[in-house]
């Protein structure tokens, strides 16, 4: 019985070590928008929504089968801007239709990593680049 707990504990350690060094490396490889503290000014060159819809099915305590249909959004936005006179492309995936804010050939804020200009995103006017 000894041999299971402590063999449980290391397993449920493993996976707490797996879920932090993951986290750590999405962080430092796909970047942070703490990261991003460089603004500039971007042009949008695409904006197309994505609708994911997907459908699970469950029984219910009376043993009744029941569906439900759930729809996700986003929209995905490609953009072009410009840093110490080298022009960069990048793409963005916001949560939800906000095509408002992101239409073909508008201008919007850029924020970059300065270390790294090539790690950007973009974000309606008035956000502050490194909050």
């Amino acid at each position: 019985m000894t041999f299971e707990i402590r063999n449980y504990k290391k397993m449920k350690f493993k996976k707490i070590l797996a879920i932090a060094l993951t986290a750590s490396f999405l962080s430092i490889n796909f970047g942070c928008s703490s990261n991003l503290t460089a603004e500039s000014t971007a042009e949008i060159t695409r904006v197309s929504l994505d609708r994911d819809t997907k459908t699970s099915r469950r029984k219910t305590s009376s043993n009744r089968k029941k569906k439900k249909t759930t729809t996700s959004v986003e929209t995905e936005i490609d953009y072009r801007y410009t840093v110490a006179g080298r022009t960069y492309e990048g793409y963005s995936e916001k949560d939800g239709d906000v095509q408002r804010d992101f239409r073909q050939g508008a201008r919007v804020i850029v924020c970059y990593n300065p270390s790294n200009p090539e790690e950007s995103d973009v974000f309606a006017s008035g956000h502050k680049c490194g909050s």
